[in-house]
């Protein structure tokens, strides 16, 4: 990228900061330069704040949003708790063997991870705690105390860096609710030095993050930021009064702003939207707010749990859709979404499904205006699933530092929605930056036989729609349509390494090699010679694995345009499929036509 090509994206994504978020933008840079000059003068203003706050007590009983953070983490961080008390960490797929748990470099850095240090921030979370105190035993136990003590004195939230590492507010709003959730679930079961060890870690961190509240960056920052500071608050003998206002009036701000009326976190990542499910519960049990706000945030956290359901896959995890992998939260375990259509149009998904046979669509923006950091050029995007297994699949997300890997991640060529080869519909640059950015709109079900769900979007070369039907028992018929006369008008499907193709006439057949069954992809109108491609998914932060890409190209039609119908089921289309097909994509063009 040319430097006047950057120079526009950095202009592009500061116009979109609000005026408090500027300033606060402004108030956090002079923070990264200020603390490092006056050390002691900045740890000695969050030491005061520290000192005016009351100390957590563990409660009489363990409240339904309590238990919620304690399994939270301990879903995540179980496999850690025999290897911590030794020094052994483990992230992302990578272990670090410090040792001992009195050695831990809390400011390890890993040279791979480049800008963006994914590894230590997810060691400054400190969720291991949670495991190790609730389900461990006196071993545990007693390594939890050295590591919170070693946490408060091998770290400097004054030195250069720090508010990037262990000091990333971000990390420290996690540790007040993995560390908090820790003391408070575990009771009279926490050894008492641990106990004093993990409040004064504790109060610390409410100080540091009551004054470093990320409204700068806004979305799932500052919600993670107000839970950890609702969960310490709901467990203090007297809130302060300041306190108890300002956290209702950002919370009140934040509800409004970023959890759709449909329940989707307005980032629009299945994964972040597992994060606001636990923040949620949080914050509605939180007794210093008052009823109102609390009703408000119980009514959304039901609608947020009901769209969170909708977004996994019957393996119970998440769809990948922009910034997304799996591990970073639980695999869902309440009451699946219910069989047929799903629409979200808040969030701009719909899902189709029956049974083990599942498809999703992102038919939304890329993110909020105001910093859509998280989000992807998946525009009308699927992930499918058939018979339980993931056949067609979001490249996922395998790192956050930049570099041509996380450009790629980002971009539409990577992704399956409709495009033109070569043709780039946002900006992206460095880590989160966006420039240029674009939005997908979700077709009304009012205007869609019930067993489909279709969207639009518009870009500089033309129109492209998509609509997706479901055949109970058989699978998905897919109409895609590209208006204008722009070349390049694409599709590439990408399926998981372990699905093995297998010679067929019939369009590409796939077997899944764990579980032995089969799957069609077959396109239903003409198309270009197509093969499979070698390529890769990252559905686990830190790695990635193998795929297929199979890309299809249509061949224009002199009456239609340019237009592609593809089936994706358990075999070959039956004839009167294929017939819906044409129907289909009539409706499609008629939907192209209104828009």
């Amino acid at each position: 990228m040319s430097k006047l090509r950057k120079m526009t994206v950095l202009l592009r994504a500061a116009s979109r900061l609000s005026p408090r978020m500027a300033a606060y933008m402004l108030r956090r840079l002079l923070r990264n330069r200020l603390a490092p000059r006056f050390p002691q003068a900045y740890r000695n203003r969050i030491g005061r704040i520290a000192r005016g706050l009351p100390l957590p007590v563990p409660p009489a009983g363990v409240t339904p949003g309590l238990a919620e953070v304690a399994e939270f983490y301990c879903a995540e961080y179980r496999g850690m708790v025999a290897g911590v008390p030794r020094g052994k960490m483990r992230f992302h797929g990578r272990t670090v063997d410090f040792g001992a748990p009195q050695q831990v470099d809390w400011n390890h850095r890993v040279a791979e991870e480049g800008d963006h240090q994914m590894w230590r921030v997810k060691l400054a979370h400190m969720g291991f705690l949670c495991p190790m105190l609730l389900e461990g035993g006196a071993e545990q136990g007693a390594a939890a105390r050295i590591l919170a003590e070693g946490a408060l004195a091998g770290t400097d939230m004054a030195a250069p860096g720090a508010f990037s590492g262990y000091w990333f507010p971000y990390a420290a709003s996690h540790r007040l609710l993995a560390v908090g959730a820790a003391l408070l679930a575990g009771g009279s079961r926490v050894p008492p030095e641990t106990a004093a060890a993990l409040s004064r870690l504790l109060q610390l961190n409410a100080a540091f993050v009551l004054d470093n509240i990320e409204h700068e960056l806004c979305n799932n920052h500052v919600e993670r930021n107000l839970a950890g500071l609702c969960l310490y608050f709901s467990h203090v003998p007297e809130v302060p009064a300041a306190v108890a206002a300002r956290l209702e009036r950002d919370i009140a701000r934040l509800l409004r702003a970023t959890i759709l009326e449909d329940g989707t976190q307005i980032e629009r990542s299945p994964m972040y939207q597992g994060l606001s499910l636990v923040s949620l519960a949080v914050m509605a049990e939180a007794p210093f707010l008052t009823a109102g706000l609390r009703r408000a945030l119980a009514d959304r956290l039901s609608a947020a749990r009901t769209a969170f359901a909708a977004l996994c896959h019957p393996d119970g995890k998440v769809a990948l859709f922009n910034d997304c992998w799996h591990g970073e939260v639980p695999v869902w375990t309440g009451a699946p979404a219910p069989d047929g259509r799903i629409l979200l149009p808040g969030g701009g998904y719909g899902r189709l499904a029956q049974g083990d046979d599942l498809c999703v669509m992102d038919a939304g923006p890329l993110g909020p205006r105001w910093n859509p950091g998280h989000g992807h050029a998946d525009f009308l995007s699927l992930e499918i699933s058939l018979g339980g297994q993931r056949l067609l699949v979001d490249p996922g997300t395998s790192r956050y530092n930049t570099g041509p890997e996380r450009a790629y991640e980002r971009s539409a060529a990577a992704h399956n929605g409709p495009a033109w080869s070569g043709y780039e519909p946002a900006d992206f640059l460095g880590c989160f930056k966006v420039g240029r950015t674009a939005a997908a709109r979700l077709v009304p079900g009012s205007r869609l036989p019930e067993d489909a769900m279709a969207g639009l979007f518009r870009s500089r070369p033309g129109q492209v729609a998509r609509a997706v039907r479901i055949f109970a028992g058989r699978g998905f018929l897919i109409a895609d349509r590209w208006s204008g006369s722009a070349p390049g008008s694409q599709v590439a499907w990408r399926l998981p390494g372990e699905w093995q193709p297998l010679a067929s006439e019939e369009g590409w057949l796939f077997r899944h090699g764990e579980s032995g069954r089969t799957a069609c992809i077959m396109a239903l109108t003409p198309v270009a010679p197509a093969k499979l491609e070698a390529g890769h998914w990252a559905h686990h932060y830190g790695g990635r694995d193998p795929a297929h890409v199979l890309r299809l190209r249509p061949q224009p039609q002199e009456r239609t345009g340019q237009q592609l119908l593809t089936w994706v089921g358990h075999e070959a289309p039956e004839e009167h499929i294929a017939a819906a097909g044409e129907t289909l994509m009539r409706h499609l063009a008629g939907l192209m036509k209104s828009a």
